[in-house]
């Protein structure tokens, strides 16, 4: 099932357009909103439900992340990993798709039941034991819910994506 890793798992990071991106960029270090991960050949990524799609994680494609009517702006960040790492991290995120984890509305770092993106992306290395985070995790309050530790996109390793290969969508 796994295609060739190359040893490189990639993050992609995403300028959104949606309500949910500019709620992300009031409180994000940085511009990203959105991120997924590149491994084996196959993008994973947490996503809300909207209209049109059922939210949670799922396998997704290059051409629906970086489409100009999400992002204005995609980058990446390539992360080396050892062969067992590569595999793993792929078997662990297809689990999460096969599972049907649902989209984390809660923004809830305990509760693994459901997964918003930067979240998802954060707990799949950690079970490959690489830890993404670079700072002291951010919070957000929710009504009716208080204070919350989370992962912003900005919070994942200082969100410092290969600017050579940052695609401008919109200006």
């Amino acid at each position: 099932m796994v295609r060739e890793c190359g040893l490189t798992a990639y993050l992609l990071l995403r300028e959104g357009l949606g309500v949910e991106a500019r709620l992300v960029r009031l409180k994000n270090r940085g511009p990203w909103t959105h991120v997924g991960v590149l491994v084996g050949g196959a993008l994973f990524e947490s996503i809300p439900s909207t209209e049109r799609t059922r939210g949670g994680v799922h396998m997704g494609s290059l051409d629906d992340f970086c489409a100009p009517e999400r992002a204005v702006k995609v980058g990446y960040i390539p992360i080396s990993l050892v062969e067992p790492q590569c595999e793993n991290l792929f078997h662990w995120c297809h689990k999460q798709v096969k599972l049907r984890i649902p989209f984390d509305d809660n923004y809830d770092l305990q509760d693994d039941r459901a997964l918003y993106c930067s979240e998802f992306v954060y707990k799949a290395f950690l079970q490959i034991q690489i830890n993404l985070i670079s700072a002291e995790l951010s919070t957000l309050s929710i009504p009716l819910v208080g204070v919350r530790k989370v992962v912003f996109p900005g919070d994942l390793i200082g969100m410092k994506p290969v600017f050579n290969n940052v695609f401008t969508l919109r200006s």
